[in-house]
């Protein structure tokens, strides 16, 4: 019997690490800025931060996934052996949870900035910070709403966590084109790309009115560069979701679809595809890493703050030696 190629799955094995190291630092370094006195009273910097632990969670439970596919390689019992149904009930429901809140946060800050740039004498009235915090609440109780299903078709089977047999072809339905097709990708890309291109736009004519309309104030023209580098910010975040995720997507799809037409004999297909989506598999995780570095390229705000609570970390530091030293001294 065919097997596939193995090389996908070792350079799964060893970039998933990487990135959850890396991520995980950038992540926690983007929630501190985040909540520094200069950007914690703006409505993006709590999506922004909502991001951050999202990211995070979906990396940890990359990395676990991970670890159990290379227990299981080499004959070793996989990290759920000891898991009960119930442990795998809720392993599941989180970790699906934790990717659509990544996913539809993106969306709801596109729709943000879309508000922003069309309506920017209204824009206090749509981003406060209470109305971010209600939407990022509304958004977990919903997302968590459509994963209920896994609560009661999900359990230990064999030392993994997968449907219960009996359930499977509805599970499988429910996972595939419900939650990864429809809810992960399809939708969300929908909706972010409409709303990046608009603003995309919005901005160009903006910028050129200024340029072509010499009555304009410096002030006011200030204040439209700063808005227009802190959404360009936020679209490269919604770009990066898109084009890191896409592949995947796009590949998955491929293979669903050539499984249903040509049933087992596909399996070769299958097969042959299976490094290639390990690859794409490891694409698709720099989309929850790599946000702590689009804001240091593309926000001076954020540069200046992260260098901020550096320095308020090696001053507070120096201080505490100092005031050790002299009372030492006396």
């Amino acid at each position: 019997m065919e097997r596939p190629a193995v090389w996908g799955f070792f350079l799964n094995q060893i970039f998933t690490p990487i990135f959850t190291v890396i991520g995980i630092v950038g992540n926690c370094l983007s929630f501190i800025v985040m909540k520094s006195k200069t950007l914690r009273n703006k409505s993006y910097s709590h999506y922004l931060c909502a991001l951050a632990v999202f990211d995070s969670l979906v990396l940890i439970g990359r990395e676990v996934m991970v670890t159990n596919e290379l227990l299981m390689y080499y004959g070793k019992p996989g990290v759920f052996v000891k898991f009960s149904a119930t442990a795998c009930k809720i392993f599941n429901f989180a970790e699906c949870v934790c990717y659509l809140m990544s996913s539809w946060i993106i969306v709801c800050m596109a729709q943000e900035r879309l508000l922003v740039v069309y309506m920017p004498f209204k824009k206090h009235a749509f981003t406060t910070q209470r109305g971010a915090i209600l939407i990022i609440l509304s958004l977990f109780i919903v997302m968590s709403y459509t994963q209920v299903f896994r609560l009661v078709m999900v359990t230990n089977n064999n030392s993994q966590c997968e449907s219960i047999p009996e359930l499977y072809t509805i599970y499988t339905a429910l996972h595939v084109y419900f939650y990864q097709f429809c809810l992960i990708f399809t939708l969300p890309v929908i909706i972010v790309f409409v709303c990046n291109v608009m603003v995309l736009c919005k901005i160009h004519h903006v910028r050129k009115a200024m340029q072509d309309e010499n009555s304009f104030s410096t002030r006011l023209t200030r204040k439209s560069n700063t808005r227009h580098k802190t959404t360009i910010m936020l679209l490269a975040i919604s770009f990066t979701y898109i084009f890191t995720l896409l592949p995947l997507v796009f590949l998955s799809f491929v293979l669903i679809i050539a499984y249903k037409v040509y049933g087992a004999a596909a399996a070769s297909l299958v097969i042959r595809a299976t490094p290639w989506k390990d690859l794409l598999v490891v694409v698709s995780q720099i989309n929850y890493g790599i946000n702590f570095f689009i804001y240091v390229l593309s926000g001076k705000k954020f540069r200046v703050e992260l260098r901020r609570v550096f320095n308020k970390e090696r001053t507070s530091t120096f201080n505490s030696s100092k005031t050790r030293d002299e009372f030492m001294l006396l």
